[in-house]
């Protein structure tokens, strides 16, 4: 435990001096940095209860907000609550999104579960697009709400569009201008709900779209295209062990060693490499160093994902030759086997995103810790 701090500063020294970004480690799966007057942050819990005066980036497992942002808000993750002031535009996504604050600007939603609370008040749109959609505040602009099941009980001042294969209309709305709603049937007006532009009805299938494409053809296509995306990382993965066989594995080796190090340092890269791509475009004369730094981050994103397959070949290797040497050929089946199972994983419904997103993530701070650190790993 005591070498963890030391090497966690240094390596956040060191990608400061790359990148550019204050990266600050506040526990062992948390990042934050400010640039200016922006703060980015991102990990596994991640709570702003300080104010910004100027834009704010989130990532992490489960984001909240409760205090005011004077530019735009940026949060995604697994459970993103959303409180407090946005001076501009707003920008949600997550797998549940629970939405209760004052937003000066326009509101980008989407999520597999919204709530729009009824302390929301948004001055300008509101967009929002999931699963199940509940909307209870008040939207100045206008409302869109594209979903499986949309639920309307808040106040729009100007026009709101629905496309839904349910659209349940409560007793408290209240809109200004038309209702035009995209689905299977006209929804029922509840005695007390106020439509004052009139109720407009398309008669739409939603879940139409592929619908009429041959099963045969969807599956074919879908079953090609895994092959080849197998293929070409699998061949990826073996050139890169094979021309830099000591790095590889203890790249992949440090996945294991320092888990949360490695998970911190990929977002850390994930969030600030794009950002200072941006700046560097904006200064025009930059242009030619943000290409080159865009290029080399989307190499580091593949590298990543080969590096958490390595990983897991790595452990597989283990357990079906415990105690030997490994070879290429061992290596390079075992890798094959790594890459099947993290596309296996992929498959779980809910969570298997989250398990892919979260390997790519430690297969890139991984990356980043071999390279800073320069000395042997240990075996796993």
């Amino acid at each position: 435990m005591r070498r963890r701090v030391p090497r966690a500063a240094l390596l956040a020294l060191v990608l400061t001096t790359i990148t550019g970004c204050s990266v600050n480690y506040e526990g062992d799966d948390t990042v934050t940095r400010e640039f200016g007057s922006d703060f980015f942050g991102a990990g596994g819990m991640l709570n702003l209860t300080e104010p910004v005066e100027g834009d704010a980036f989130l990532a992490g497992g489960h984001v909240a907000t409760a205090s005011e942002v004077k530019g735009d808000l940026v949060a995604a993750g697994g459970e993103v609550s959303v409180g407090g002031a946005i001076g501009d535009d707003l920008y949600a996504a997550g797998g549940s999104v629970q939405f209760d604050a004052i937003v000066k600007g326009n509101a980008r939603v989407a999520g597999g579960d919204i709530h729009v609370g009824p302390a929301t008040m948004v001055a300008g749109g509101m967009s929002l697009t999931g699963g199940q959609i509940a909307f209870e505040g008040v939207a100045h602009d206008y409302l869109q709400a594209s979903g499986g099941s949309v639920r309307i009980n808040g106040e729009v001042v100007g026009d709101a569009e629905v496309r839904a294969n349910e659209l349940l209309i409560g007793p408290e709305a209240r809109i200004g201008g038309r209702l035009v709603y995209h689905g299977p049937q006209p929804p029922a007006v509840p005695e007390g709900a106020v439509i004052a532009g009139g109720l407009e009805f398309h008669e739409a299938d939603i879940g139409r779209y592929f619908g009429d494409v041959r099963p045969q053809v969807r599956d074919t296509a879908s079953g090609l295209g895994t092959l080849l995306w197998f293929l070409g990382v699998f061949l990826a993965g073996a050139l890169f062990i094979l021309l830099l066989p000591r790095f590889t594995s203890e790249a992949a080796a440090a996945i294991g060693r320092q888990p949360l190090p490695s998970l911190g340092l990929g977002l850390a890269i994930l969030l600030c490499v794009p950002f200072v791509a941006v700046v560097l475009l904006i200064t025009i004369i930059g242009i030619p160093v943000a290409l080159l730094l865009m290029s080399l981050y989307l190499l580091v994103l593949f590298l990543g994902w080969i590096t958490a397959a390595l990983f897991v070949a790595q452990r597989g290797l283990a357990a079906l030759r415990p105690g030997q040497a490994a070879t290429r050929g061992w290596l390079m089946l075992t890798l094959l086997l790594g890459l099947v199972v993290l596309w296996l994983l992929r498959q779980i419904p809910f969570v298997g995103g989250w398990i892919g997103f979260v390997a790519l993530l430690a297969g890139i701070g991984a990356l980043a810790w071999r390279t800073f650190n320069g000395r042997q790993a240990a075996a796993a």
